[in-house]
Parts: C-alpha cells; structure tokens; sequence
C-alpha cells in the first residue's frame, strides 16, 4: 500500500500540473514504484493520443493499444473502472488477447489502467506498466483511481485555456491516428492486410457518403464492425 503522506503529495502535484509540459506520469510512477506511466486521451474532442509518458518505453506501449484499438487504457476508459492485469505473462487478459500478446512482447509483465476523467467527461486512461510482476492492492486501486481523477482536472483544464488561447497544438491529432488505429482494428476484423483493410473502410466511407474521417471514428469506437 502507498503511504497516505506519498499519495497527498502526488495529488498536490497533478492538481498543480496545469501548465503545458508539467510532470501528470512522474507522481504516478513514484507512488506506485512501477516502471513507468503513461497519461493518454482516448477519442471524443480532445483526440486520442499520449498527453504524457514517464519514458519512451511507456509511450510506444501506449501506441500499440492505440494501433490495436484495444488493451488496458481501452478498456478502463469504455468501461470507466481499474483494470488491473498483475501476472501478465502467465495469464493474459482475454478481454484484449491482441494488445496482451504485443505488451508482453514489448516486456511488459504487469500492467494497470485507470479511467482519466471529470465529473461526466470520460476523457482517456492512465496506464502503469511494471516491467517485474507488480501486484496493486485494494487500497492502491482505490488511490490510483483518485489521483486519475485529477489528472483528468488537470488535462481538461490543460485543454480549456488552450482552446481559449485559439491553442491547438496541445491536442492530439485525432485524423490521421483514428484513419490508422480503424485499419488496425479491420486488419483483425477480417485477417487481411493494412492496404486491404483502409480500401475497405475508404469503399464504406464513399459507398455511405461520409467522411473518412467519421467512418473511422465509429470504428475505433465499436459502432462500425465489418467482421
């Protein structure tokens, strides 16, 4: 369990961490002792990429879930709960075989994400990858789960000054990540190649006379299945 003193600090932290470029993964990482943490933003109006990473590692194991279109950061944002996965290798989630598959591959053993958001807004995940098999407790589920929630305040408020500014440079580009991210998720859908797959979502895109971009969206976010 993280001491009560170490939690308060890390919250004071993310509650402060507003500005662009301040710390949201480092008190995450500290708290916690794992090997590295990852802030992201999962679709809707702020995009869907990396806001913060602790490290390179952390980054690229966040863009396998985003290319795969599924994993820990997924599933706790559609489902707003932890997801906790504390043996990795010996028992991989069934829930996301794909992105346990390419995690455990990239060296990840065990692995947590918690829904980042705002009152009603569902905004992202934060990811905490260990490296050895880290087992999180009721209680550090629990403060994982709160210092989420500031970050979300901290992210959202990040976005609303930017936006305020007519800043747009802090959000994701969701275009062309979403168009990639959909033809991850049709290669699996019909175990065809990533060229065979974006022709399938663009045929959909003109056949329906919508933009691709849109066509897209619905896929990543399970409206759209061609399986």
């Amino acid at each position: 369990m993280a001491d009560a003193g170490v939690v308060r600090v890390a919250a004071a932290a993310l509650a402060r961490a507003t500005a662009p470029g301040s710390d949201l993964c480092g008190p995450f990482r500290e708290t916690f002792g794992v090997t590295g943490a990852a802030v992201s933003t999962l679709g809707g109006p702020l995009g869907t990429g990396t806001v913060c990473s602790s490290d390179a590692e952390s980054s690229r194991r966040d863009e396998i879930q985003f290319d795969l279109g599924e994993g820990p950061c997924w599933q706790a944002h559609q489902t707003g709960q932890a997801v906790v996965e504390s043996d990795l290798v010996t028992s991989p989630s069934r829930a996301w075989p794909a992105a346990a598959s390419a995690l455990i591959a990239a060296g990840v053993a065990s692995v947590a994400a918690f829904p980042l958001s705002y009152g009603r807004l569902d905004l992202g995940a934060v990811d905490l990858y260990s490296d050895e098999r880290r087992e999180l407790d009721d209680v550090e589920v629990d403060q994982a789960t709160t210092l989420a929630c500031i970050a979300g305040r901290s992210v959202l408020t990040r976005a609303l000054d930017a936006l305020a500014a007519g800043d747009d440079s802090l959000f994701p580009t969701s275009f062309p990540r979403e168009v990639h991210q959909a033809s991850g998720m049709v290669m699996m859908q019909l175990g065809v190649g990533v060229d065979e797959a974006l022709l399938v979502i663009r045929g959909h895109a003109w056949s329906s006379g919508r933009p691709l971009r849109e066509v897209a969206s619905e896929i990543v976010l399970h409206r759209l299945d061609f399986s």
